[in-house]
């Protein structure tokens, strides 16, 4: 960190659940917590002024959330269960005030 004049932030648990929805939504990427690490980090020196709004950043994702399903459902909440149909899918996306 030093020699390259760089900076490293913590994160809590807190903030990188805030990461995994934040990915979900965004990005329609759903990673597990250690993966998604840093891009709590990204996003905390964002907010503390340590990188410029403008500044091209590439945060990359480790590891897919699927191997900690509970901390998605923590960041998340439960998963909407929908039969496989496109039209019973629109009809859950409406009540749960999601936008296709």
């Amino acid at each position: 960190i030093r020699e390259s004049d760089g900076v490293a932030v913590n994160v809590s648990d807190g903030e990188i659940l805030d990461a995994m929805r934040l990915l979900g939504r965004t990005q329609g990427v759903f990673g597990e917590p250690a993966g998604v690490t840093g891009t709590a980090g990204v996003k905390k020196a964002l907010e503390l002024g340590l990188i410029s709004p403008e500044s091209t950043v590439v945060s990359i994702v480790t590891g897919n959330g699927l191997k900690d399903v509970e901390s998605g459902i923590r960041a998340a909440g439960e998963p909407l269960v929908v039969p496989p149909d496109m039209d019973a899918l629109l009809s859950a996306f409406a009540e749960a005030g999601i936008a296709p």
